[in-house]
């Protein structure tokens, strides 16, 4: 993935065929994991906690729907043309904004399903494990490539 222009509110990236499907995909079964319970900390012992962390929980679940329906104008094909031998992805800053958000949401989330491992170079015991730590790692690709692109 690759920055090949920006001007304004404009950006272009040139995706390999490769890169362009599994962005695509990545984007199709977002999100890939349930929302875990939310604890906002773990020593407050204010009555009114349990209530702050519900409504986070709500916000958070909420704020999820809203970035699944955006997900689906990311896959238009009036952003995804072909180019050469891949793709081009034009983006308006907030759909870009958008997207960063997706795929933040996916990469924390595979990483909660993980059990939050530090370091993450804990050993990988099952397939589920693995697809969750293989979906991290793209997530965490396409981010980078979004916010440092020629890096």
């Amino acid at each position: 993935m690759k920055l090949v222009s920006q001007a304004g509110e404009n950006w272009r990236y040139q995706l390999s065929q490769t890169e362009a499907g599994i962005l695509l995909g990545l984007l199709q079964q977002f999100p890939c994991t349930d929302l875990g319970p939310v604890q906002l900390s773990k020593t407050d012992e204010d009555p009114k906690a349990e209530e702050r962390q519900k409504l986070l929980a709500e916000s958070l679940a909420q704020h999820r729907q809203e970035l699944k329906s955006l997900a689906v104008n990311l896959l238009g094909e009036d952003q995804w043309r072909p180019s050469g031998t891949g793709r081009l992805l034009t983006l308006k800053s907030e759909s870009r904004e958008i997207l960063l958000r997706i795929l933040n949401d996916l990469r924390v989330g595979c990483w909660q399903a993980l059990g939050e491992p530090d370091p993450l170079e804990q050993p990988i015991t099952s397939r589920k494990q693995l697809a969750h730590r293989q979906l991290m790692e793209l997530a965490g690709y396409f981010e980078m490539n979004l916010l440092a692109p020629g890096v």
